[in-house]
């Protein structure tokens, strides 16, 4: 048997953070959880809130690809690191300590930034911290792009998205509303009056299905259906809907058309009137005569969407058709009255004789969304791609000298945290753009963890799940998720394994007695013959330097080595108190943000 191992550099360190290393933004999550744990709740705030903006809003909306990369999976479930990134928030928000940053003595510069969504506003934010003279151009009445425009409030409350815009404003940003970009500003005009310009206007128009009958009275766009529903207009819907699509515009039009079927066809004149008025609509629901029906080509495992959305949707009362493709939308005098379906094995081989009708009066359409580019003009210089998105470099710089372009109108349709990665990108190629000086982002550094031990009984405490509203009182804007308490988020904080803390090993002390090994609770550890070992071009340089041989001429059963798994480690630190010749140490793995605009 022959081993494969890899030399520990410093990227092996940062990966082996894999909440961190996986966050777009490379949020310090394992550093605030366990700050909760220590019932520093002041501390995980402003930790969580060191390369994020939005930390309220990402607290409850965040895809949390950190979760899905959690070492603790692998024993039982995740840290509930988005939720705990929500109640750090939300107890500063309930105690605001006052620690805002602040910004910075003037630089030269201007910067206009297109776009009020989280890409724009965060961007916004960092140059303003920076110095520069910032203005943010917004085509709406609304600051916050989809944050209010496309996630419903049962999901996002309103008073959330101010308090975070609010804080962004708040660092002498200028902001003008109802200047859309090619109507009441062009992107000459903006070139002339400002040094860079950001373009960050994201992508609300809805794709259109291309199938008989999608022009039917009842067919509506999924993006169209929320923006107006979170506009408080009034969007009729019949009885039975039908959303066509597996992402989360899908599953927030399916809740979103839900709680519009669920409210009294009529003002009542009481609060009892109203819940009995509820009640029957939830037990039409129940019943089969009111239903909304989401329709996804893909599997479900495939849905763009993530699990815990579908499982929202399906928990109160939304069916799920997963692996269906749409073939037409039938009608009756001009209007929707059903959809025909086919049942599809792949994406690409479909059983033609598998073919069903679903009786509905509403399609929602939510199968992808484009940008809208009419604004760019040849003169601009600003190439577009295949996919009509803009075309952009590695620094979101575009082919136009001082525009830079970023979130979804150069990625297509992504996370909302990945929208705030491409601000935090953008801002560093402009710093860089307008003052030419170019700095690492992080600095990093070991520290030795004398005496270190983890919390008793670390590895029984199941996770806790998220409080939430009861099925029956989930209607109009009330929010779903009610956030953890105090105990809650102690408890699920201190299952944190505390992957920044290594076994650091000095080879120079180490008698391979094997003490580690016998010790270690999880088989972390071997010792094996350095012949059997193989690795790459850094493993086999250091062989030859220790040995004076190739790897591949060492003489079996003359040496030997220890190496380590690290995905099973748990951090308990038995080894390093084991070792009698003090080979082992605990060391934490420290990732610093620099100051990228001093």
């Amino acid at each position: 048997m022959r081993y494969k191992v890899v030399v520990p550099d410093m990227e092996h360190f940062e990966k082996n953070i894999p909440c961190r290393y996986t966050c777009p933004i490379h949020s310090e999550c394992s550093r605030y959880v366990q700050a909760i744990a220590e019932s520093k709740d002041e501390e995980a705030y402003l930790l969580a809130r060191t390369h994020n903006p939005f930390v309220a809003v990402l607290g409850r909306v965040c895809a949390h690809l950190c979760e899905y990369a959690c070492r603790r999976r692998a024993i039982d479930d995740a840290i509930s690191i988005c939720a705990l990134k929500r109640y750090a928030a939300d107890q500063h928000a309930a105690h605001p300590t006052g620690h805002e940053k602040t910004s910075r003595p003037h630089r030269e510069g201007a910067v206009a930034i297109v776009g009020a969504g989280p890409c724009g506003l965060t961007a916004a934010y960092d140059l303003a911290l920076a110095g520069y003279r910032v203005e943010v151009f917004e085509a709406t009445t609304v600051v916050g792009g989809m944050l209010c425009l496309g996630i419903p409030h049962h999901r996002l409350p309103r008073e959330i998205i101010s308090m975070e815009i609010d804080k962004i404003l708040s660092q002498g940003i200028t902001l003008h509303t109802r200047s859309a970009i090619g109507r009441e500003i062009t992107l000459r005009d903006l070139r002339t009056r400002f040094d860079a310009v950001f373009l960050a206007i994201g992508i609300s128009r809805g794709r259109h299905l291309d199938i008989p009958g999608a022009k039917l009275d009842g067919v509506l766009q999924g993006i169209d259906f929320l923006i107006k529903d979170n506009m408080g207009d009034q969007v009729p819907v019949g009885k039975r809907v039908v959303v066509i699509g597996g992402g989360s515009v899908a599953m927030d039009a399916a809740r979103t058309a839900l709680r519009i079927l669920l409210m009294p066809e009529e003002e009542t004149t009481g609060i009892e009137d109203f819940r009995q008025a509820v009640d029957a609509a939830r037990m039409a629901v129940r019943t089969g005569a009111h239903q909304v029906r989401i329709l996804s080509r893909k599997p479900r495992r495939q849905m763009r969407a993530s699990e815990y959305e579908i499982e929202g949707a399906e928990e109160e009362g939304v069916v799920l058709d997963d692996g269906w493709s749409p073939v037409e939308i039938l009608g009756e005098n001009g209007r929707v009255s059903g959809i025909a379906v086919r049942l599809s094995t792949s994406a690409t081989e479909p059983l033609k004789d598998q073919l069903r009708i679903i009786p509905c009066e509403t399609v929602i359409l939510a199968v992808g969304q484009e940008a809208d580019l009419a604004f760019l003009d040849k003169q601009d210089g600003i190439e577009v791609t295949e996919e009509s998105t803009i075309k952009v470099d590695d620094r979101l710089a575009t082919t136009a000298h001082g525009v830079f372009a970023g979130g979804d109108v150069v990625f297509g349709p992504r996370n909302l945290v990945d929208g705030v990665a491409d601000g935090h990108r953008a801002a560093h190629s402009i710093h860089e753009h307008l003052s030419g000086h170019v700095r690492s982002e992080f600095q990093r550094r070991f520290r030795i963890m004398k005496e270190w031990t983890m919390p008793q009984g670390y590895l029984q405490i199941p996770r806790q799940a998220m409080p939430t509203l009861s099925r029956e009182r989930r209607i109009a804007i009330a929010e779903v998720e009610l956030g953890y308490g105090e105990a809650q988020a102690r408890s699920e904080a201190l299952r944190c394994l505390k992957c920044q803390v290594n076994t650091i090993f000095d080879g120079s002390k180490c008698i391979l007695c094997g003490g580690c090994i016998d010790i270690c609770p999880n088989h972390c550890f071997k010792l094996v013959d350095v012949a059997r070992i193989e690795g790459d071009a850094t493993y086999d340089a250091l062989i030859e330097a220790r040995y004076g041989v190739k790897p591949g001429e060492l003489t079996p059963g003359l040496s030997a080595a220890i190496i380590k798994d690290e995905t099973a480690c748990i951090r308990c630190g038995l080894c390093a108190r084991r070792c009698p010749a003090g080979a082992i140490t605990m060391e934490a793995f420290e990732t610093t943000a620099c100051d990228i605009f001093e």
